[in-house]
Parts: C-alpha cells; sequence; structure tokens
C-alpha cells in the first residue's frame, strides 16, 4: 500500500469509522472500482463518525451535555 492510500484510510477512518476503510480498499482492488464500491463508499461517508456517536447516545438516552456524554463525544472528531 502506497503512503497516500494509509494516510486515506486512516484520515476517513476516523472521521467516518471503520465502515470507510472496507469501501476505500474496494476502490483500489484489481480492475477498478464497481458502481457497487462507489455506492459503498458513498453510504460509508454520509454519516461521521461523530453523527454516529450521537445517534448511539440518543439510543441509550444519554445527555450528550452530560459528563459521560461529553467523554464520549471527545473520542470521536
Amino acid at each position: 500500500m502506497s503512503a497516500s492510500l494509509i494516510e486515506l484510510i486512516l484520515n476517513y477512518g476516523l472521521q467516518y469509522g471503520p465502515g470507510v476503510i472496507g469501501a476505500i480498499v474496494n476502490l483500489f482492488k484489481p480492475g477498478g472500482p464497481t458502481p457497487a464500491d462507489w455506492q459503498a463508499l458513498i453510504t460509508a461517508t454520509s454519516t461521521t463518525a461523530r453523527q454516529q456517536m450521537l445517534a448511539t447516545l440518543a439510543t441509550h438516552n444519554i445527555d450528550p451535555g452530560s459528563d459521560v456524554g461529553k467523554a464520549l463525544l471527545a473520542l470521536v472528531p
């Protein structure tokens, strides 16, 4: 893997969560990406890791302004 691909994976993996890593890797497979690969990347990057965390906090009735909520939100960019 080239350094730029690794940087791309790390940067977007942190911002959008682990689902985007597989979608990025599929873009570089032999034969090139398929329309389904591009759609998977679009889907994986439609929600940021922070948005996912906020949704999870809401699901578990955790106030994002509480100490626990703030600590969990601090884990994502």
